[in-house]
């Protein structure tokens, strides 16, 4: 059932478009709300990441219906993944930049490639490589990140660490905000270690695998800089000639190699 909901939830977000899934703004703004009224101390934060995690895992519990668990970690997914039209945005970002629309690619990339905000304003190949890196940052969150902690504990899991992404923001200036930055971290360690072999294995083996060896037991190294040197590493050329296209190419692969290690060990399992 754990593959199933998996699978299905990744099929049906290849063909949802981002109007059609809601994002994280209600989410911040109604916690923006807490924080205003409650404050910002790690109890609040505490509370708000992990009651209604408990909440749901006591729900299905209560249940204790197969249908129900599947249905509720199909939405869970679905929603956790949120659109994958990746491709669909870069085929717009390469119309604005071929129209010479500056501004609207920078705000596209912004708004749905996962590029950093204020950051690359040189060029657009300066930009194609902070869109290369913002994607590839973005599907780690939503997609192997959320799968990973799905098959350890479920529902409850992936809306844990799914509050977890959103909430930080709002409390990066409170007195919980340090240790949303430590809990972060600790949730993505394993995941991008293991998306960093797997890209390893379905692009450029040698050279990842040596970043992979060197990094895999360095918890102080930052997710996002492992990532973006093993993105680098995996894709064929030189850093400075790829293209975010090889990079979504490369993401599939490794999400299909998830999946398919993930229906592996369902089959074995059982």
């Amino acid at each position: 059932m754990t593959f199933l909901a998996a699978l299905l939830a990744w099929l049906v977000s290849l063909s949802v478009t981002s109007d059609r899934l809601p994002g994280a703004e209600p989410v911040q703004e109604a916690v923006h709300r807490v924080v205003r009224r409650l404050g910002g101390s790690i109890w609040v934060f505490l509370a708000v990441l992990f009651v209604p995690a408990l909440v749901l895992a006591a729900v299905l519990a209560w249940f204790d219906l197969w249908i129900v668990t599947f249905l509720v970690s199909l939405g869970v997914l679905l929603l956790a993944f949120g659109p994958a039209d990746q491709v669909d945005q870069l085929r717009v970002y390469r119309d604005y930049q071929a129209e010479g629309a500056a501004d609207q690619a920078y705000r596209l990339a912004v708004e749905r490639l996962g590029m950093p905000e204020g950051l690359y304003e040189q060029g657009p190949h300066e930009m194609d490589q902070a869109v290369k890196h913002g994607l590839a940052y973005l599907l780690f969150q939503r997609f192997f990140v959320t799968l990973f902690w799905f098959v350890a504990f479920g529902a409850p899991g992936v809306v844990l660490v799914s509050l977890l992404m959103m909430i930080q923001p709002v409390f990066r200036a409170e007195a919980a905000g340090p240790l949303a930055v430590q809990m972060r971290h600790a949730i993505n360690w394993i995941p991008v270690r293991l998306l960093t072999l797997s890209l390893a294995l379905v692009g450029n083996f040698a050279q990842s695998f040596a970043i992979w060896v060197r990094r895999v037991r360095d918890f102080d190294h930052t997710d996002q800089n492992l990532l973006a040197s093993s993105v680098r590493a995996a894709l064929p050329g030189e850093p400075g000639a790829q293209h975010p296209e090889d990079l979504l190419l490369l993401m599939r692969r490794a999400q299909i190699l998830w999946l398919v290690v993930l229906a592996l060990f369902t089959i074995f399992a059982w």
